[in-house]
């Protein structure tokens, strides 16, 4: 990547990101995308650092992870919340936060199934998904024109299962069994239709990556794994298919990509989920994959 790109995503990115924010917030209350949009400004710095970096062993980054997951939580309750309960976002990195009342003037937020498993995985690589399990189950209900048999839909119903333990079924226990968990991600994986799509197959990966670990099957989790990276890096990365033409006509500066392409979330995600509840280290040692991200113990050195 480009180093110009990663410069600019780190230099002054403190007063930048607080600028951003107070910005945004001057034609009222900011809804679900612009909370994505900065938690993309958060996630930007953070690849950009993991390249001076690597382990992201530093003072720093866990203020940072916890703004990024904290900023895409605030457009998951954007989605959940509008006109229905009181709620408050707060970003302490930027000193910045937005109250929103009952009954906010504005009808409920879209949201679509990529962008609430982006913000999902940060919260469990900040370990905030129980403290927002309720946010991300309503928002769940709203998807934006997205249904049942998707890939990325019913991963999300394998994360609720297996992270807040949210089977579907109200005849399971809570918490469910390993066994009803699992019940609950077979059934994901029965519903997924094949599609044409690409983009879909890191979707089905992690959905298996996802029943290995909640069977406790190590071997077929790393294999699961080392693939869902794999399919990552072939991905074409949409900025860079949105962008190409206008590159070749001189509009745009000549670089693709951006530096949160550097830290693909779901396999971090399920890379901290096995070290944290299985113990189970990755499979394969890359720089997508910093260890303090996957163990969630930052010492500062």
């Amino acid at each position: 990547m480009d180093e110009a790109v990663l410069a600019a995503a780190r230099d002054g990115f403190a007063e930048r990101i607080q600028g951003e924010c107070h910005s945004m917030s001057k034609a009222g209350p900011i809804g679900t995308y612009e909370w994505w949009l900065i938690a993309e400004e958060f996630l930007d710095y953070l690849g950009a650092l993991s390249v001076v970096v690597p382990d992201l062993d530093a003072p720093e980054v866990k203020a940072v992870l916890d703004n990024a997951a904290e900023a895409a939580a605030g457009g998951v309750q954007c989605a959940a919340y509008f006109n229905n309960t009181t709620f408050f976002v707060f970003l302490d990195y930027a000193n910045f936060g937005m109250d929103y009342q009952a009954q906010t003037p504005r009808d409920p937020d879209p949201i679509a199934a990529n962008q609430w498993l982006n913000a999902f995985c940060l919260a469990i690589l900040s370990e905030k998904a129980q403290w927002h399990g309720e946010a991300f189950a309503f928002a769940r209900e709203k998807f934006d024109d997205e249904i049942s048999g998707q890939p990325n839909v019913e991963l999300v119903n394998g994360l609720m299962a297996y992270v807040i333990g949210d089977t579907g079924n109200e005849d399971d226990d809570y918490p469910p069994s390993r066994e009803a968990v699992v019940a609950a991600i077979d059934a994901a994986l029965s519903r997924v239709q094949v599609g044409e799509s690409f983009s879909d197959l890191p979707h089905r990966t992690a959905l298996r990556g996802l029943r290995a670990l909640a069977a406790g099957d190590q071997d077929a989790f790393n294999t699961e794994l080392t693939e869902l990276l794999l399919q990552y890096g072939t991905v074409p990365d949409p900025f860079t298919e949105m962008t190409e033409s206008l590159v070749q006509i001189g509009i745009l500066p000549g670089f693709f990509g951006r530096p949160r392409t550097l830290l693909p979330l779901e396999p971090l995600a399920l890379a901290a989920l096995a070290h944290r509840r299985e113990g189970w280290r990755p499979p394969v040692e890359t720089d997508y994959l910093p260890r303090t991200l996957i163990t969630g113990c930052w010492t500062g050195s």
